[in-house]
């Protein structure tokens, strides 16, 4: 069995996602301890243009399947060809985002392959030559180390929103390597028909790309017009410790040391201090904004924007501001 590190490239109309940027920042660590070769494994149809933009983050070699029945993610045709690169090469890890798409792949090709597999890993240390593997358990009660001996391929989800996005000043030179693998149509046993956003009040705070955050200060009367506010913006709700001990949100919507750690795009903290507990399970927000009726409030020291005024007075102007903008791009598009 190799050395070599593989990550299987999430991408998206030619545009490699995030949690896959994440995991190569790790990867790269990882194969330099284990003195392997950090590699990606880049499945789909016409994907070139997703090969620029992994050089930067220092990968040694690129495993490209490029085939017109994979220009879509199928379960079927993804397990098949990662099951004949993996049976030719023998890596030491495979190491996918814990995605829909990850979290169903990882454990066919393990399944098929019979190889180890550990989910929704949140940290990867070397010790010697055993892996020291962190998760969380029991509804994130726990934390849990796997002690592992590469002996077999081990294949692994990782969390997103765990690991940072580092790229590299190393001139390494990238391989590609075109795998072509034939694929019988009769392999693909589902098709996609259609795709439905998934519901912002059910998805999972680390799958989502906007999130409304509140603090006991809105107090359970205050849920209902944050949760239009959320509504108009298509938003999640979660919120701090203290917020779910006042039984305004649930555990599972909760963000900090104790909760979820979060990565969306946009967050919005409503009524909430900014205690460590609640930000240190937000700090790879990619844009904050903090509202609260404290100027010295914690929260500023953390976002990008800071409102200082009362909510009931702030969100209802946001609802009517973004439901004047939602109908003007409605008409607008309806002219065209």
């Amino acid at each position: 069995m190799h050395r070599d590190v593989w990550i299987i490239a999430e991408h998206k109309n030619n545009h490699v996602e995030t949690v896959t940027l994440e995991i190569l920042s790790e990867g790269r660590e990882l194969a330099n301890k284990l003195n392997g070769e950090m590699c990606v494994c880049l499945i789909g149809y016409q994907v070139d243009a997703c090969i620029d933009s992994l050089i930067k983050y220092g990968i040694e070699k690129v495993y490209l399947t490029d085939n017109e029945l994979l220009c879509e993610y199928s379960l079927d045709a993804y397990a098949f060809s990662l099951e004949k690169l993996t049976e030719k090469y023998h890596p030491s890890l495979i190491m996918i985002g814990a995605t829909p798409l990850g979290s169903e792949l990882a454990p066919r090709i393990a399944a098929r392959l019979k190889l180890p597999c550990i989910t929704e890993v949140g940290r990867i240390t070397v010790n010697g030559e055993n892996l020291i593997i962190t998760k969380s358990g029991y509804s994130d009660k726990i934390y849990m180390n796997f002690d592992y001996f590469p002996q077999k391929t081990l294949v692994m989800t990782i969390l997103p929103g765990e690991m940072d996005i580092e790229e590299t000043n190393e001139s390494k030179e990238m391989v590609v390597i075109r795998e072509n693998i034939h694929i019988e149509p009769d392999t693909i046993r589902t098709r996609n028909v259609r795709f439905i956003k998934g519901d912002p009040k059910e998805i999972g705070l680390d799958q989502a790309e906007i999130i409304v955050a509140v603090g006991r200060g809105i107090g359970s009367s205050g849920l209902s017009i944050v949760q239009e506010f959320a509504d108009v913006l298509g938003a999640s709700i979660g919120g701090t410790r203290l917020a779910v001990d006042e039984g305004i949100i649930p555990i599972e919507r909760q963000i900090g040391i104790t909760g979820k750690s979060i990565a969306p795009k946009f967050l919005i903290a409503i009524g909430i201090s900014g205690a460590r507990e609640f930000t240190a399970g937000m700090e790879k927000a990619t844009l904050t904004v903090a509202i609260n009726t404290d100027a010295e409030a914690r929260i500023f020291r953390s976002a990008d924007l800071g409102l200082v005024g009362d909510y009931n007075d702030i969100i209802p102007l946001l609802i009517k501001e973004l439901k004047e903008l939602k109908r003007d791009l409605a008409q607008g598009e309806l002219h065209t």
